[in-house]
């Protein structure tokens, strides 16, 4: 569960991102379930992956600077190896669009600097 107002806030201008992203894409490309599929699964995981790191800032600033330093290098790596594997099957499965998972994964940076610029900019 998100205890933080700005992680809600990233996650809000992340699905605004989105949603102008995919009604952008209808005039291009052909909705099927493929598509739809690697949508839900990007978005979901994206935005997990933002809980989850909400998460590990939390339980790191409990802990001493060697242990702490530690656990987020873990927690890193754990992230990235997850993305991998999720970007790994999407591809691999035909059910789901991994160009559309990547996207997706992809537009969190954007996200992030919007959020930065616009809203941390204002406090």
């Amino acid at each position: 569960m998100v205890k933080n107002r700005k992680s809600l806030e990233l996650i809000g201008i992340y699905t605004a991102i989105v949603i102008v992203v995919t009604g952008i894409s209808l005039f291009f490309i052909k909705i099927d379930k493929t598509i739809i599929s690697g949508f839900l699964i990007g978005y979901v995981f994206t935005v997990l992956k933002l809980f989850l790191i909400e998460r590990i800032i939390m339980n790191s600033l409990k802990k001493n600077p060697e242990k702490a330093e530690s656990y987020v290098k873990l927690h890193y790596f754990i992230r990235f190896l997850l993305t991998f594997l999720i970007l790994l099957i999407s591809f691999a499965d035909s059910s789901i669009n991994g160009y559309v998972v990547a996207v997706l994964f992809i537009l969190l940076k954007p996200a992030a600097y919007i959020y930065g610029i616009f809203i941390k900019g204002s406090d």
